[in-house]
């Protein structure tokens, strides 16, 4: 804030000799502060999109020049402070946020955190931590954004599959069915999601008639790796209509190599 106006500087800056083509908002109410990380971030490398003193100029500059990265000041003078403005960015464009502060109580950092910042940083600080502070907030966000594309793609996929697909959580309630399983089982995702498999699933031997051990809770007891059927299911699906069907099962293990779900595969199988 200067003189009663507030700081807007939203002018492109040239590259420096780094190979870095990140684009970076500074949202910050200190002109002098401001300054200095600007041209810190112009020594290292990053295009400075705009330099901002409040909370509704971070907004509005955010969703204009779409940065991969703002440094946001928590305190600012204005309507919204930092945190506010940071939640309403996230919201709306799914920016990572830097913050810079001096304040560092308890309250404050908890407003924080429910932002889901990438990173800290307590002023006064140097270009080494500046830096340091950049590159792995980036690569963190770089990573989470590989893990979101891949994420829809294999949603793409499944969803797309001419298979039945059913995942379950380890205490075998259904967390997915695509459309082929709807189709086979009579079940809507929507109905489905949080009900026992068994209830979704209605598995008999095609002999006898009698109840088997369901597919996916025995995989859940014996962890291994993809299983195909010995001999095919018959699935009485939630119309009461009956097929066979042959299946294989895969369990989601965690890091620690704990179970933590089933995917479990189908089809209609070939009557002999």
């Amino acid at each position: 804030m200067v003189n009663g106006f507030s700081l807007i500087v939203a002018v492109p800056e040239p590259l420096g000799d780094s190979m870095a083509q990140e684009k970076i908002l500074i949202v910050d109410d200190e002109v002098v502060v401001a300054e200095d990380i600007r041209r810190q971030l112009r020594s290292l490398g990053y295009l400075v999109v705009g330099v901002v003193s409040s909370g509704n100029d971070a907004v509005r500059l955010a969703g204009e020049h779409r940065p991969d990265l703002i440094l946001m000041d928590v305190k600012l003078k204005g309507p919204i402070d930092g945190i506010d403005a940071a939640r309403t960015i996230h919201a709306e464009y799914g920016i990572p946020v830097i913050y810079l502060t001096a304040f560092s109580d308890e309250d404050t950092l908890e407003r924080a955190r429910q932002t889901l910042p990438l990173a800290y940083l307590i002023k006064p600080f140097v270009s080494s931590d500046l830096r340091a502070a950049l590159e792995l907030a980036l690569f963190r966000y770089r990573v989470s954004r590989i893990a979101e594309q891949r994420g829809r793609w294999l949603d793409a996929v499944v969803q797309s599959m001419g298979d039945a697909v059913v995942t379950v959580d380890p205490l075998g309630r259904v967390t997915l069915l695509n459309p082929a399983a709807e189709q086979l089982t009579g079940w809507s995702q929507s109905d489905a999601l949080g009900k026992a498999i068994q209830e979704v699933m209605v598995i008999l031997d095609p002999k006898l008639r009698t109840p088997v051990p369901h597919p996916a809770l025995h995989a859940l007891g014996t962890p291994r790796p993809s299983r195909p059927s010995a001999r095919p299911f018959l699935l009485i699906d939630r119309r009461g209509e009956e097929r066979l069907i042959c299946d294989s099962t895969a369990v989601i293990q965690d890091e620690r190599g704990t179970a933590s779900g089933v995917v479990l595969v189908f089809r209609p199988a070939a009557i002999v």
